[in-house]
């Protein structure tokens, strides 16, 4: 994520629970921007995996995508 950004965490409620999630933005005002776009977004399909990583380790998150691509591209 790009060092100018800060995460807002905001919160619904929809059947009978609380849940939030997080925006990044330049600022609060960017994030109430943000926000107020969901409406007109579009679902792109499902979180396969998150993959931790720190300084160095991006051939490491390449070579596990390209290999979950590979593998998931020869099941369809």
């Amino acid at each position: 994520m790009d060092p100018g950004f800060t995460k807002y965490l905001f919160e619904y409620y929809h059947e009978g629970a609380w849940w939030s999630l997080v925006i990044p933005a330049r600022s609060e005002q960017d994030a109430i921007e943000r926000i107020n776009l969901i409406p007109r977004s579009k679902l792109l399909g499902t979180l396969e995996m998150e993959i931790p990583a720190g300084p160095g380790a991006g051939w490491l998150v390449r070579l596990i995508c390209w290999w979950h691509n590979l593998y998931r591209n020869s099941r369809s």
